[in-house]
């Protein structure tokens, strides 16, 4: 039975899409995924930065397992870290990266390489917020890549997607239809294929 950890921010949970179902929901419903048996959860929380889900992803995995769970985590974060709500970014580039390896590492360690999956955070409409979440997300890339971690760069396909970027109606999440937008992407790539399928 597989169980699926979705660990993330306020985009990761869906916040703004009427719908209810985020981009995750809508992933879900396209996968083919079977439902029951697999179980979905997102975790995603409201503020929360790369440092916040340090803290927490593991025990909230381990209190949602069930002998015969085969467990997948997804990890999205960053636009938090990369925000400056007080004139300073609130996680380091340095810090964040950092955090997001000891994330991967242990939950490579503790579940598997072919479970664990990053996706880069999402692209925002203030520019000078964009490019810092850019560049985090370049440093992700290329961290995972050093520890051959799976990584999907979201990112870069959704920099310059007017569509998408013309959906964000505060500035940061999409509704239901730049949710649409990222789920159509992540099904077509074939690291979250594998993660969902194998």
């Amino acid at each position: 039975m597989k169980t699926f950890f979705f660990f993330g921010d306020s985009l990761t949970l869906g916040v703004n899409d009427p719908s209810l179902r985020g981009w995750i929901g809508q992933l879900c419903l396209v996968s083919g995924v079977p439902v029951p048996p697999a179980t979905f959860y997102n975790m995603g929380a409201r503020k929360h930065s790369s440092a916040a889900i340090a803290k927490r992803w593991k025990s909230e995995v381990e209190a949602r397992l069930i002998p015969e769970s085969k467990p997948r985590l997804l990890f999205s974060f960053g636009v938090v870290d990369m925000a400056t709500p007080s004139g300073q970014q609130n996680v380091s580039t340095e810090a964040s990266v950092e955090n997001a390896r000891n994330i991967l590492v242990e939950a490579v360690e503790t579940y598997g390489k072919k479970n664990v999956v990053m996706v880069s955070p999402f692209p925002v409409v203030n520019l000078e917020h964009r490019e810092r979440i850019g560049k985090l997300s370049e440093a992700y890339l290329d961290m995972c890549a050093d520890y051959d971690i799976s990584y999907v760069d979201i990112y870069s396909r959704l920099a310059t997607h007017e569509p998408y970027l013309n959906n964000l109606s505060d500035g940061i999440h999409p509704d239901a239809d730049g949710n649409a937008i990222i789920a159509d992407i992540l099904h077509e790539h074939e690291h979250i294929v594998l993660w969902m399928n194998s």
